[in-house]
């Protein structure tokens, strides 16, 4: 499989690739990768902006 842009491209179908989402937050660059991941998956999971807005 081929993996392009956070995708996994296999001859069958498209999906996203498997994103590692960290618990532990310890520090301001754990919270913006954190955020980072939300707001790449918010599209996909049908997350408005007014629900992340507390995080922004």
């Amino acid at each position: 499989p081929w993996t392009y842009l956070g995708w996994k491209i296999t001859n069958h179908n498209i999906t996203p690739q498997t994103l590692p989402i960290s618990a532990k937050i310890s520090n301001l660059n754990d919270v913006q990768k954190l955020v980072g991941t939300i707001n790449w998956v918010r599209p996909l999971l049908g997350i408005s902006n007014e629900d992340l807005h507390p995080l922004f």
